[in-house]
């Protein structure tokens, strides 16, 4: 009984950031990086080199089908064509490039001088060219040639000036730091798309300082510091009015969401200055005073990016890729780092995997919910192989925010369950959700 009594007792407290670093690092480039080309629901690329060429920073060394483009992010020699586990999970084929040293294309070499934002053909052209998909076109894998006239015509863009993960400050450093290319971006979007609401979400704390400068073009949404008013599903469906299916894409819905760092990238693009060829991340955990944010080249290795902070990975007993609530723990510090946001690292034992602790019905995953699943009752039946009996209840549903995981005091793997049953049922095809009404 003392111990079922410690259990409901129990209560979690969401990680955060109390203090860190406003000047965001530059780490140098790397003996190599290792670009992957797959990243499902997104893009694929068809690598455009071989083993043993020498490429220069700048250079296309992967195209997709449509013109999406992956570059050489330092100068050097292609050793390989290999396949890796990305940070998300993904085995993917991958390019390694060795550093040479040598010299980057100049941005006359890449470009053909800038692109008017009146001109809706050539700016797509030039944004999958620098290696920003819009996200108001199609990927190119999502969809089949005979399906593209039916995807709606854009009707929302959301640009994304908070991360959903509050140990994440890359959004927030670069919305105040690049302020006047942050509204030069949302004019250009605005010009481009003359018909569609724009928003721009920003931190509450930032509300005096952002109005004056944006209010004129978009719409501002200010988020509070709160990971549970932060999931980016959940903002898209305050701002529309309905909820989008989990398991359907934004685009298939006439809504394109777009991070603050590819709206920077996107004004690089159009300029002539450069192609996407690094990110920004932000590095925060146990026993870290202060969180840093670094910009990285893509494909460099996790190690890399800790050592250039003078941090171990080997210190640590978890490294989360993407942030403690919806991040991935990595195998090996040897891991490419690419279109991540963020590093949480932790320095406490983590237990062995073990059974699964039983379900106490003390009802907290449901009530944090925030899509309003009954997780406990999803939970038992996955667990007992009851998947036919879950349909009705939604699991489809799930955004996979990890709340539930979080408040569990039986620590059971509540989020690992439910994708295992969203897996299993849907065998690629999703469940026929509807729009899931009013948040």
């Amino acid at each position: 009984m003392q111990g079922l009594l410690k259990l409901i007792k129990k209560s979690p407290i969401l990680p955060g950031v109390s203090d860190y670093d406003p000047v965001i690092r530059q780490v140098e480039d790397p003996d190599r990086v290792v670009v992957p080309l797959d990243y499902p629901g997104r893009v694929r690329y068809f690598p455009t080199v071989e083993a043993g060429e020498t490429v220069r920073k700048g250079q296309v060394i992967g195209k997709s089908r449509l013109g999406n483009c992956a570059f050489a992010t330092i100068s050097g020699t292609v050793r390989n064509m290999t396949s890796v586990w990305t940070a998300q999970s993904i085995h993917s084929p991958a390019i390694v490039i060795e550093n040479d040293g040598g010299q980057p294309l100049s941005p006359e070499e890449i470009f053909d001088g800038p692109v008017a934002a009146t001109d809706k053909e050539a700016v797509v052209a030039r944004m999958r060219a620098a290696g920003v998909n819009p996200p108001w076109t199609f990927s190119g894998r999502d969809y089949s040639e005979g399906a593209i006239e039916d995807i709606p015509s854009i009707k929302s863009v959301i640009i994304t000036g908070v991360r959903q993960e509050t140990t994440v400050l890359t959004s927030q450093l670069l919305l105040q730091q690049e302020a006047e290319k942050v509204a030069d971006g949302l004019q250009r979007i605005r010009t481009l798309l003359p018909d569609v609401r724009l928003w721009l979400t920003v931190p509450e704390h930032l509300r005096l300082w952002a109005e004056p400068r944006f209010s004129q073009l978009a719409e501002l949404a200010f988020l509070p510091d709160n990971y549970s008013a932060r999931i980016e599903r959940e903002v898209v469906a305050k701002l529309l009015g309905r909820r989008i299916p989990s398991r359907e894409s934004y685009r298939s819905h006439g809504i394109a969401v777009m991070d603050l760092e590819y709206v920077l990238a996107t004004v690089d693009a159009l300029d002539g200055v450069s192609p996407f060829m690094q990110k920004c991340l932000t590095i925060s955990g146990e026993g870290i005073d202060k969180a840093v944010t670094v910009r990285f080249p893509l494909g460099t290795s996790l190690r890399h990016i800790l050592a250039s902070q003078g941090l171990n990975a080997s210190d640590y007993t978890r490294q989360i890729v993407g942030g403690p609530m919806m991040g991935f723990a990595q195998y090996s510090d040897k891991t490419p780092i690419t279109y991540n946001n963020g590093i949480f690292l932790i320095t406490s034992d983590v237990k062995p995997f073990d059974a699964i602790a039983p379900c106490i019905f003390c009802g907290r995953c449901t009530r944090v919910c925030p899509v309003n699943i009954q997780v406990h009752m999803l939970n038992r039946m996955i667990e007992f192989g009851r998947l036919d009996s879950t349909a009705e209840l939604h699991p489809e549903a799930c955004h996979e925010c990890g709340l539930c995981a979080h408040v569990c005091p039986a620590e059971r793997p509540i989020v690992q369950l439910l994708h295992f049953c969203n897996h299993e049922m849907s065998h690629g095809e999703r469940f026929n959700w509807t729009d899931g009404g009013n948040p």
